[in-house]
């Protein structure tokens, strides 16, 4: 396997911010879909296992910590992202959400964390690059969490073949050219575009991220690189659960809880009561 690239999500937060105007109205609609998405599996496990304070540790811009709040929780968001975390203050200010940020990689979430939870969200944990990455993270996330608490995110499940994962990244690539323009934007005298190229692997894909602007007759390009994954499996998982001090692992599978309105499968990770 090729080294992992590193990535710039600072530089993605960013841009993705400056297009703002273009998903500040859909966001809710968008990570509902027609079944409530992730955003509603980990409200309801939440509730239902009494949990009183989460965590979305993949908080990106925050618009999930921000729904997951209105649906009457206490949540706050973290990411390792500096540009991640001030933007989503800012998008918590303007929505009126009580939800708060903070900044941490998983790793680092022990010290780092103001309190410990009761649940935490991970949207991010199966595109790690690497098993030390991976097993970090785990342990991270595991001493940030209350006895008894939960992890929740997707990936491969217990009952999915050991080449699910490589499955699932082809389907999603199949047909996409190798470069395209994915957006452009202007907004005031800055004017920007998002080229991407990829790279298909057997088992993982790099996506180059391009950002060319002008602004007032500058040019500037900016570039990253993201990894998607396809090499978990069932196995990595549930090693390296216990490895991270975890002492049962399953994956739910909920009937129209897809954001298309179909089943979602999420993988949860139970810390030991006390």
């Amino acid at each position: 396997m090729h080294e992992p690239p590193a990535t710039d999500w600072d530089l993605i937060h960013r841009w993705e911010w400056f297009r703002r105007i273009r998903w500040r109205e859909s966001f809710r609609a968008s990570l509902h879909g027609l079944g409530g998405g992730l955003t509603r599996a980990f409200s309801d496990l939440a509730r239902q296992s009494g949990s009183e304070l989460l965590l979305d540790a993949s908080c990106g811009l925050g618009r999930r910590a921000v729904v997951i709040s209105e649906l009457g929780h206490n949540v706050l968001g973290s990411d390792q992202s500096g540009v991640s975390v001030a933007k989503s203050r800012e998008l918590a200010r303007d929505e009126g959400s009580p939800a708060t940020f903070f900044q941490s990689s998983w790793e680092t979430l022990p010290q780092n964390v103001p309190h410990h939870f009761d649940g935490i969200l991970s949207s991010g944990l199966e595109k790690s690059t690497t098993f030390d990455k991976l097993g970090a993270a785990l342990v991270g996330m595991f001493h940030s969490l209350r006895p008894g608490g939960f992890l929740m995110w997707t990936g491969v499940g217990e009952s999915d073949p050991t080449d699910t994962g490589q499955r699932r990244l082809a389907d999603a690539w199949e047909g996409e050219p190798p470069e395209k323009v994915e957006w452009f934007h202007r907004e005031g005298r800055l004017t920007a575009c998002l080229v991407r190229q990829w790279r298909r692997e057997s088992d993982f894909v790099d996506e180059r991220r391009l950002y060319i602007s002008e602004n007032n007759g500058s040019n500037t390009l900016e570039t990253t690189t993201i990894r998607w994954p396809g090499y978990w499996t069932w196995t990595h998982w549930k090693d390296l659960v216990r490895m991270a001090g975890f002492t049962h692992l399953e994956t739910r599978r909920l009937e129209y809880y897809g954001v298309d309105g179909g089943p979602l499968a999420v993988n949860i990770a139970w810390k030991a009561k006390a």
